[in-house]
């Protein structure tokens, strides 16, 4: 019976008598499809409409013509076992088609079971159903598996599928394998699916996303791959590399065992060599992780890995790289090399950062034989520091006397031109008017002083000395040829032959626009230059006329402390 009419339902327990084959009850009119007495009808009457129609797949419509003669009422249907179902909605519309005209009826997919009904519009008439697709597979093929929904089940070592169709069709279904998301999926042998009541069930298989359904009908067929994204498999294997073995670490949720084998390139992932290596998780759920070793092959390749207790599985291909097995002996060098480069560029920018005047020390060489003239010694290497800056090292015996003590004067002497060689310093030689005559030796070797100056390698080499002790003409003849320079006169040119950069003032030296903590050790210099003199010149006196002929020496002055002029 088909409910034409709609009203609503009694209040009290929802409950609708069968009204008899003629009877409307409450708004309620039903129609019947059971042969009416023959001699009531006649005999059109009892056939049903007559009407043709006309696909069109482009518009998605068939298109129904309804000869002249009454109203007919037509719609679609998918066609059952027992009755016709109405398409869903919207396509589940029913025309009235005036006899001589014609009508669009909508379809969503053109299946096998589509059929047109039509009957007339007056109660208990005969309805006329015209199924003309079933012998049109090729069709109808692609809306076949448009119109299927598939729903998956699948869990543990058991693949299974449910199917639900808009047709009455029995399928076959089998496991097929793909070797990537857009290869072909290939049949594997002895892998039918058992179907029963639209469920398709395989047992023993390793779920994986790429191990699927393929269902078939009649000329065309269709692939349905379980947990496409992957994230519900059961288990996972990662590896890596000791010396000369290959760890497979597998992490599983359930009961399995694993193999794995080594494989040449380009023998694919049926190919195996032997031995073939296992491992069983036997601990329960998880997930649980179990190491497999293996050892690496004398040719190299790559490892093929899957689950070996059931009968339906994937393999994968692992190829791990050969580099790893020197791994800990790459990382020893990794590690040198980057200790080298970073002393290497520590070094660099401590050069870099580093002013020539920074680098090079200064060794002040003297002969002071009072101790006036080893303050004023003192004095002067305590200028040259001061005005030098920059952490320039002025060495000095003076400064040095546990070292000297410790090592002997020559030894002490040697290693302080050693070190002036190796870091390019230079040599200031305090000259003064003492005896030293030994430096004119003809032969260089003969005294220590004279090796020191002319050994190899030889540094840099300056000679300075105070107009108040010295003059030109007591500088012995062999050192004439170093560069000179007068003390305190030539200090700025001094200062620029021992590589300093001396400020604007540096030129004014003596003056009043000289830094105040340079001028003070100037001053103290100058005043040390003139006890120096004024000592030499008494004990110089008394040695070759006695105290009675002292005289100062020139523009040193004259102090009572001094005694009487001769």
């Amino acid at each position: 019976m088909k409910l034409l009419g709609s009203h609503s339902l009694s209040e009290k327990g929802h409950h609708i008598s069968m009204p008899g084959p003629d009877i409307a009850h409450k708004g309620l009119r039903y129609r019947r499809t059971q042969p009416p007495d023959p001699g009531a009808v006649s005999s059109q009457r009892l056939a049903g409409p007559e009407f043709t129609f006309e696909l069109l797949p482009e518009a998605q419509v068939i298109r129904v013509t309804i000869p002249p003669g009454p109203e007919v009422s037509v719609r679609l249907c998918h066609q059952w076992a027992l009755e016709c179902e109405e398409l869903r909605s919207p396509f589940d519309t029913q025309k009235t088609v005036a006899g001589g005209h014609t009508s669009d009826l909508p379809y969503e997919f053109f299946l096998p079971c589509l059929c047109i009904e039509a009957s007339y519009l007056q109660e208990d008439a005969v309805r006329r159903k015209n199924c003309p697709f079933q012998s049109w597979p090729k069709a109808y093929a692609s809306d076949l598996w448009k119109s299927a929904h598939f729903t998956d089940y699948s869990q543990h070592s058991q693949m299974v599928m449910a199917l639900t169709l808009r047709c009455p069709l029995k399928l076959e279904a089998s496991l097929c394998q793909r070797q990537d998301q857009h290869s072909p999926c290939e049949d594997l042998p002895n892998a039918m699916a058992q179907e029963s009541e639209g469920w398709y069930v395989l047992e023993k298989v390793d779920l994986h996303p790429q191990l699927c359904f393929k269902f078939y009908s009649e000329n065309s067929s269709h692939v349905e791959c379980p947990h496409q994204s992957g994230s519900l498999m059961s288990w996972n294997v990662s590896m890596a590399t000791h010396a000369q073995q290959l760890i497979l670490h597998f992490s599983s949720r359930m009961h399995a065992t694993f193999s794995a084998a080594w494989s040449h390139p380009g023998l694919g992932l049926d190919t195996s060599v032997s031995p073939v290596y296992s491992i069983s998780q036997t601990q329960g759920s998880g997930p649980v992780t179990v190491d497999l070793i293996i050892p690496f092959p004398r040719t190299g390749g790559c490892v093929l890995v899957w689950r070996s207790d059931v009968q339906f599985a994937r393999k994968r291909l692992l190829c791990p790289d050969a580099s790893h097995r020197h791994l800990g002996l790459l990382t020893l060098v990794l590690l040198g090399l980057s200790i080298l480069l970073g002393v290497v560029v520590v070094l660099t920018c401590r050069r870099l950062l580093s002013s020539p005047d920074r680098a090079r020390p200064v060794l002040l060489l003297h002969a002071a034989d009072s101790e006036a003239q080893r303050r004023l010694v003192g004095a002067l290497a305590e200028l040259l520091r001061t005005a030098l800056g920059g952490g320039r090292d002025v060495i000095v015996d003076l400064w040095e006397g546990t070292h000297v003590a410790r090592m002997g004067p020559l030894p002490w002497l040697w290693a302080a031109r050693a070190r002036m060689a190796r870091e390019r310093g230079t040599v200031l030689l305090l000259w003064s008017g003492v005896d030293h005559s030994q430096v004119s030796d003809p032969d260089p070797r003969s005294t220590p002083l004279s090796a020191f100056l002319c050994a190899a390698p030889r540094p840099l080499l300056l000679l300075a000395y105070f107009s108040r002790l010295c003059a030109k003409g007591d500088i012995p003849r062999p050192l004439r040829a170093l560069p000179r320079y007068r003390l305190l006169r030539d200090w700025p040119r001094l200062l620029r032959a021992l590589g300093a950069r001396p400020s604007p003032q540096a030129a004014l030296w003596g003056h009043l626009w000289a830094p105040r903590h340079l001028r003070s050790r100037l001053e103290l210099c100058r005043r040390l230059e003139l006890e120096a003199a004024q000592l030499a010149h008494r004990r110089q006196a008394e040695l070759h006329c006695g105290p009675r002929c002292l005289r100062p020496p020139p523009g040193a002055g004259w102090s009572p402390a001094m005694g009487p002029l001769a």
